[in-house]
Parts: C-alpha cells; sequence; structure tokens
C-alpha cells in the first residue's frame, strides 16, 4: 500500500467518526430539548375581566387589583403554570366583552342565573344572598320585603341588583295596592353608596359580603339594617360557550383548593360564605 493510499483511508476514517459523533450530538440535543418541553410545557396569559369597583371581590389598592377574586384567580392559574392580567371593566360590559373576546374569562361576583347560562359557561365558586344598607342614624331602618314600598333604594347597574328590586316591587307592594319601588341605577356600587350618604336615595341593595365590606370602610356611618335574606345565589366564573379548556382549567384549580384548604382560607380572610355541594345541588340553575 502506497503512502498516498494510506494518508486517504485515515482521511475518509475521521469523516466517519466525525458524522457520527455529529448524529449522536444531535439526537442527544433533540431529546434534551423534547424533555424540556414536557417538564415545562407552553404557559399562556389569561385575560380577566373585572370590575375592580367591587370590593371584597375586587379593587384597587396602590394601583394594584386585590381582593377575594383576585386571590382566587392567581391561586387557580398558578397551579396550572399559566399567568392572568386583570382587565377593569364596568360591570355592565363583562359579558359583552367576554362575547367580543377583550378577555377569556370574567372574574367579577357574577352572579349565576339561567339567562347567563344562555350566553356563557360558569363555574361555580361562592355562595352569597343580598343585603340592605342604611344610614346608621336614619330613622328609616328597612328589614324586610315590605318596607321598601314607596321608598327610592340605589342599586348597582348592570346587576341582577335592579331586577330583583322591581320583582319585589311587583310581588310585595303593587300586587298589594302599596306604592311602587322607586329604583335608582349606578354605575358602580360605591356611587350608588355615595347616593345614600348624600341622602338621594333612602337605602342601597348589595351583595351582603359588598355591604359588610362597605360598613367596615366607613367606620360605622352606614349599617345591614335587613333581616330578610332575599335571593340566595350562587357567584360564578363566566367563560365563553363551549371553551371546555378554561372551564375545566378552572374547575380543577377549584378542587385543588379545596383539597389544600387554601379556598377554606381565602373565605374566611373575605368573610364570605362557603360553598357546599349541596348549595350547588340547590342553587344552580338546571
Amino acid at each position: 500500500m502506497t503512502l498516498k493510499s494510506t494518508v486517504r483511508k485515515m482521511m475518509l476514517g475521521a469523516c466517519v467518526i466525525s458524522s457520527l459523533t455529529a448524529c449522536s450530538k444531535s439526537e442527544n440535543s433533540t431529546a434534551t430539548a423534547s424533555d424540556s418541553e414536557s417538564v415545562h410545557p407552553a404557559t399562556k396569559t389569561y385575560q380577566i375581566g373585572s370590575d375592580m369597583t367591587f370590593p371584597p371581590f375586587e379593587s384597587m389598592d396602590n394601583d394594584k387589583p386585590v381582593g377575594f377574586d383576585i386571590d382566587v384567580a392567581r391561586k387557580i392559574f398558578e397551579k396550572s403554570g399559566d399567568q392572568v392580567n386583570f382587565v377593569d371593566t364596568r360591570f355592565s360590559n363583562l359579558i359583552s366583552g367576554l362575547d367580543a373576546k377583550k378577555f377569556d374569562l370574567v372574574f367579577s361576583g357574577l352572579y349565576i342565573t339561567p339567562e347567563r347560562l344562555k350566553k356563557v359557561d360558569m363555574v361555580p365558586y361562592y355562595m352569597t344572598r343580598e343585603a340592605l344598607i342604611s344610614i346608621a342614624d336614619a330613622t328609616y331602618q328597612p328589614k324586610v320585603r315590605d318596607e321598601l314600598c314607596g321608598k327610592t333604594i340605589g342599586s348597582q347597574k348592570g346587576t341582577l341588583f335592579p331586577e330583583q328590586l322591581h320583582q319585589i316591587s311587583q310581588e310585595n307592594c303593587v300586587s298589594k295596592g302599596k306604592p311602587a319601588i322607586v329604583v335608582r341605577e349606578f354605575e358602580t356600587s360605591p356611587q350608588a353608596v355615595q347616593a345614600l350618604l348624600a341622602k338621594a336615595v333612602d337605602a342601597h341593595y348589595d351583595d351582603l359580603s359588598v355591604a359588610k365590606s362597605t360598613v367596615e370602610k366607613l367606620k360605622g356611618r352606614v349599617v345591614i339594617s335587613s333581616t330578610d335574606s332575599f335571593f340566595p345565589i350562587l357567584g360564578g366564573i363566566a367563560v365563553r360557550k363551549g371553551d371546555k379548556e378554561t372551564y375545566d382549567k378552572l374547575q380543577h384549580g377549584l378542587d385543588e383548593m379545596k383539597k389544600s384548604g387554601e379556598y377554606t382560607a381565602l373565605i374566611e380572610k373575605y368573610n364570605l360564605q362557603p360553598l357546599t355541594d349541596a348549595d350547588i345541588e340547590k342553587y344552580m340553575p338546571k
């Protein structure tokens, strides 16, 4: 064998070894990337519609969203490794904004009703009822439905409260020959409370938990005067119809929070009523 042919064979062998080594590195690199993707799946930032004027469910504190809904949403999406961004929107625009895809879900103390379930899917996450707030030293301290007849009652626009007041007016006042309730609607709950303090309304009708928060914040200037439970109802997280992925993620996150005790801790922190399976069975619209 000549020196030239020997050198040629050595160069060929080196190329083969180099090629095999390159293939081995490429395969290992691909496997590593695949393993990384399975361990750290792609995350998503969920846009959440919420009316930030509704404490203790959601409000702004030093330009940061705070409240029960905020904490629950963060806990749920922490468990799936996703991020959240809260979009402050007035209550009357929440469902339409969801439908227009301005956000991925609505987390805003939203009551579950048959009418809303025709437009969106909803995951129940708390139980509540309504209350009446009156000025602490006022002579008018309404306790039950019949005492609202002929009075001007404030409520938040876009919620169920105006509709409920009109129902009470028809069933407990007009049908009995008593004067109807005058229902005044305000863009936000705090605006309705300001109208009460200014004596532009006789009382304010709101969610019980919100009423408790208002009484605490105003340090005794107003009180919860009602003893009627009015309309016990479930609160729900709304997603677009057929969005099973988001719905299942929310339900799974809530279930995990209940198992860990995180849900109970937040219910107690915000002085809310916990949700039970019996509540869902009784009050979830069929």
